[in-house]
């Protein structure tokens, strides 16, 4: 179980990276909040490549990144406490809550960000479908 535990590790990290790596190759970042506060690497000023808009396209953009950084919190979350399930379920409902209140809590004009329920959404769905994977690939084999 060890290998699983290291795969969930990994998983994280990929995750992320490629949450991360939409923002910077294919969205104009130069507004970002977060690249007010820290500098963006030269290598990623002013050049992305831009996706024609669509359905799947503004998925991509705009869903997608959301999702895999939600799913990488939750990856990371079964990494850490893979042996302790009581407080792997306590963090995982703890960063549940959290998600969904900072993306609600982008309606308000005190929160930066714009709300969109479908982020909220394809969290939801990433969470249902990592846990659906969780219980039936690793949980019913720990038992």
């Amino acid at each position: 179980m060890i290998g699983i535990r290291k795969v969930y590790g990994l998983a994280s990290l990929v995750s992320l990276v490629l949450s991360i790596g939409i923002y910077l190759l294919f969205r104009n970042v130069d507004k970002l909040l977060i690249f007010e506060l820290i500098p963006k690497l030269e290598f990623f000023k002013g050049v992305y490549f831009p996706i024609e808009h669509s359905t799947l396209g503004s998925f991509f953009l705009f869903n997608l990144p959301d999702a895999l950084w939600f799913l990488s919190g939750i990856l990371l979350l079964r990494f850490i406490w893979f042996h302790s399930c009581k407080e792997q379920n306590i963090y995982l409902l703890c960063f549940y809550l959290l998600g969904a209140v900072f993306e609600i809590s982008q309606l308000s004009d005190n929160i930066p960000g714009t709300f969109d329920f479908l982020d909220l959404f394809f969290m939801c769905i990433g969470a249902l479908v990592e846990g659906l994977l969780y219980y039936y690939l690793i949980k019913r084999r720990l038992k």
